[in-house]
């Protein structure tokens, strides 16, 4: 629904502008997101309305796009999402644990690396 900028199954449920808003980057440049603490993978994202939301290519630690936007569960869970790919990944995890941040990061890349145009 997300994706589809707030229409799913041909059903608008939150409008467009609605969408837009919530993933854009709320914060100023000078200001960090504190997500970058706890999720070092994620440094160079700022925050949407609920979502860390990546500022620019080149910043952060994962491959993505600029405007893609994600969040993560305290014990592994993560989803994103990325608009200039079509793309919308889940991933359900109980990982407890610093090697939780790494499962994010592989799971993001491996995705990534395995698209074909």
């Amino acid at each position: 629904m997300l994706a589809n900028g707030g229409v799913l199954d041909g059903k608008r449920l939150l409008g467009r502008k609605t969408v837009e808003f919530m993933t854009a980057d709320h914060l100023a440049p000078e200001v960090e997101n504190n997500v970058s603490v706890t999720e070092p993978s994620r440094k160079g994202y700022g925050f949407g309305l609920g979502f860390a939301v990546r500022r620019q290519t080149g910043i952060s630690a994962v491959a993505g796009s600029p405007g893609d936007y994600n969040w993560a569960g305290a014990f592994g869970t993560f989803f994103w999402v990325d608009p200039k790919e079509q793309l919308v990944a889940v991933y359900m995890s109980a990982a407890p644990g610093p090697i939780r941040q790494e499962h994010r990061a592989l799971f993001t890349d491996l995705v990534l690396q395995a698209l074909v145009d």
